[in-house]
Formats: structure tokens, C-alpha cells, sequence
């Protein structure tokens, strides 16, 4: 045979210098069912992922929604970015009859992120040093939103925000209300809406992306600071409120000289030790495996404020993300050979 003296060196080779690359056998594949909106699928569910996993032992599994999850697979874990009763329904009898399976995540867990009071809750909860959320109000109706008076604890300029996050279109429809008047013309929102304290924040966001263990902190733009002096021209040349599409421009076209005083080379990560603790705190307090925060700086104290909290991000605009989720199943995998350890 001509081919075996080949065969046996590079054998060889690797017995001399490294470990053979690991195999993963057909029948020692993770299998993950995943079950989401056809744009997270185009973002997320790209083939380099796909391969990449393979090569490690995870198996992507595309679900089709339409047939009960029962007669598909099997899977040992299931992702899924989709709502409503009858999805519930199906995910409920799959764990029924699949006790080992690891649903990520359980509806009821993601649920409470769709409701922007019951989304921060679990923040104020966890009494971090520096660590909170702004003051906001629910406006349940009309008539509510003409009465709403400012206090100590919530002044103009405020956040308009739809009470509901669930990724509809109004959930992202946010505007700048200046003054009293900006609620009661031209808010594109309709109650029952959020007002929540704007803070001046040095115009930086900082996302922190959250899979377990894996914590990870970008810095991405947001709204500018925005002066008195600007606060009132702006008020004046509009009807007392501003879409978020809009502010950046209406900002830089009254103050000539605007510049954002606390930049991005100013504004200094949160530290790692903190967003660790956050991240596990409120990975207890969820219930959740896969979310992001949006946090901000307040500029007139130390702490952070967290301002938003989202289920099953994009985790693709990280870099290594192929490896930072094939990572993610892994350890899901190895949670579950660990119980069933335990439990025999």
C-alpha cells in the first residue's frame, strides 16, 4: 500500500509534536434547534457560524414552526426569538416530554422584558453600589398624560417610551419631550408610555452583552448632551417635542459650538469587577441566559443608570462571535452531562 508510509507519519506527527485534532462523531453531536425571525436567522445563523460549531461538536438544527417540536429533532437545547400562545404552548409540551432539554429561554422569563416597568425592576433590586436606573413614570392614559406634573424626581427634558418592547414598531419609536406642552402636540406615541428622566451622559451608550458567563462591554453613540441654553432654543423652534432622529442635528444647529464635553476617550469603561456583578445579578434575577443592558453615565454623579435591558441581542456585531457562542452550547452541554451525573 502506498498510501499507509503517508498515513503513519502524519500519525506521527502529531504523537511527536501536538494532539490529533478532536473528531466529533455523528452520535456525540449537541443538537440545538433554533427557532428565529427570518433576520435574525441572516444575521446570526451565517454558515461560518454554522461550520464553526459543527467543527466543535454543536449542530444547528432549523425548526419548522409549523409542526409540533415533539415530532422534530431531537434536540438537546432550543433557541428560539419567537412569541405568542400557540409558540408557548409547543415549547411547554416539548419540555414536558423533553425534561433534559434546556429551553433558551423560557417564555415567562422573556416576558417580563417586554414590559419596560417590570424590565428594570430586578436593577434597583440588586442595591449595587452605583448601580441604577432613571426616574421614570407610567402614563396609563389620555387623560394622564394632560396632568402629568413635573416634581423633584422627574423634569424636563423626558424620554418618551412605548411601554411595550416587544420589537414591534412603536416599541422603538422614542422622542424627546422638552416641555409640557411637547405631551400633549405632536407625541407620535400613544399611552400607555413611559417618561423617563434624560440625563445627560456624555452622548456614549456602553451595551453589555451577556451569555452566562461571557460578559462583554462595547461603547456605541447616543443621544448628545444637551445644555439649558440649547434645551430652551430647541424648545422654541419646535411644539415641545423631538423624534431621536432629529435631536443630533436640532442640538448641533443651536449651540455652534457644540461639542460633547464628556468623548468617547474621556468616558472610561465600567470596570470589569462591576460589570461582572451586574451581569450576574441580573442573570439570577431574570431567569435569562442570552440578554443585553444599555447603560449610561450620569453626568452629574458617579454611578450608572441602566436605561435598557434586551433578550437575545446581536451578538454577531461582536468580534470571535463564532467562538464566544460555540463556547456558550458548550458549556449548556456540559451543564447537562454534569446533572445527569448527579442524578444517577
Amino acid at each position: 500500500m502506498i498510501i499507509a508510509p503517508f498515513l503513519a507519519a502524519y500519525i506521527s506527527s502529531f504523537q511527536n509534536d501536538e494532539e490529533m485534532p478532536e473528531v466529533v462523531g455523528e452520535s456525540n453531536l449537541f443538537s440545538v434547534g433554533y427557532a428565529l425571525p427570518e433576520r435574525k436567522i441572516e444575521a446570526f445563523m451565517v454558515p461560518s457560524f454554522i461550520n464553526y460549531a459543527r467543527e466543535r461538536g454543536i449542530d444547528f438544527i432549523p425548526i419548522d414552526v409549523s409542526k409540533p417540536l415533539t415530532d422534530q429533532g431531537p434536540f438537546d437545547c432550543i433557541i428560539h426569538k419567537l412569541y405568542g400562545d400557540e409558540w408557548d404552548l409547543n415549547l411547554k409540551d416539548f419540555s414536558d416530554n423533553n425534561p433534559n432539554a434546556t429551553i433558551i429561554d423560557h417564555p415567562s422569563a422573556i416576558q417580563r422584558l417586554h414590559n419596560r416597568i417590570s424590565m428594570l425592576e430586578p436593577v434597583s433590586q440588586l442595591n449595587i453600589p452605583q448601580l441604577n436606573i432613571p426616574n421614570q413614570i407610567l402614563v396609563r392614559d389620555s387623560e394622564s398624560l394632560k396632568n402629568v406634573e413635573t416634581t423633584k424626581d422627574l423634569s424636563f427634558p423626558v424620554i418618551a417610551k412605548s411601554l411595550i418592547a416587544d420589537g414591534s414598531p412603536n416599541a422603538h419609536t422614542m422622542s424627546l419631550v422638552l416641555n409640557h406642552e411637547g405631551l400633549t402636540k405632536g407625541l407620535e406615541l400613544e399611552p400607555p408610555l413611559i417618561l423617563q428622566q434624560f440625563v445627560n451622559h456624555g452622548g456614549i451608550i456602553f451595551k453589555t452583552y451577556v451569555a452566562d458567563d461571557y460578559v462583554e462591554c462595547v461603547k456605541r453613540s447616543s443621544l448628545p448632551d444637551i445644555s439649558e441654553e440649547t434645551l430652551e432654543k430647541m424648545a422654541s423652534e419646535s411644539n415641545g417635542v423631538m423624534s431621536f432622529s432629529k435631536i443630533s442635528g436640532a442640538v448641533m444647529a443651536c449651540d455652534d459650538g457644540w461639542s460633547n464635553n464628556n468623548s468617547d476617550e474621556k468616558l472610561k469603561m465600567p470596570a470589569p469587577e462591576f460589570l461582572e456583578e451586574v451581569a450576574k445579578g441580573l442573570r439570577q434575577a431574570l431567569g435569562l441566559h442570552l440578554f443585553n443592558l444599555d447603560m449610561i453615565k450620569d453626568d452629574k454623579g458617579d454611578g450608572f443608570l441602566v436605561v435598557d435591558i434586551n433578550y437575545f441581542p446581536g451578538y454577531e456585531k461582536l468580534p470571535s462571535y463564532e467562538t464566544v457562542m460555540t463556547d456558550f452550547f458548550l458549556n449548556i452541554k456540559k451543564s447537562q452531562e454534569e446533572k445527569k451525573m448527579t442524578t444517577n
